[in-house]
């Protein structure tokens, strides 16, 4: 299996973090998504939740969630 095959499997995520309170969600990374932009409110204290972070998960992680 080519290196570009691997990297394709691996999902994509991007997790948002409130700087407020400390609120952490992930979802799928979307086209456009950056570090450290804006991306909604944060469901605790509609204060604003910023891109933190994006990485590949690992086959490892992904058989832990399942």
């Amino acid at each position: 299996m080519s290196q570009n095959q691997q990297q394709q499997q691996k999902p994509i995520i991007t997790v948002l973090k409130c700087l407020k309170c400390g609120y952490t969600t992930e979802r799928p990374f979307r086209e456009g998504d950056f570090i450290p932009k804006i991306e909604g409110t944060c469901p605790k204290d509609g204060a604003p939740l910023f891109i933190w972070g994006i990485y590949a998960k690992s086959n490892q992680q992904q058989q832990k969630n399942k």
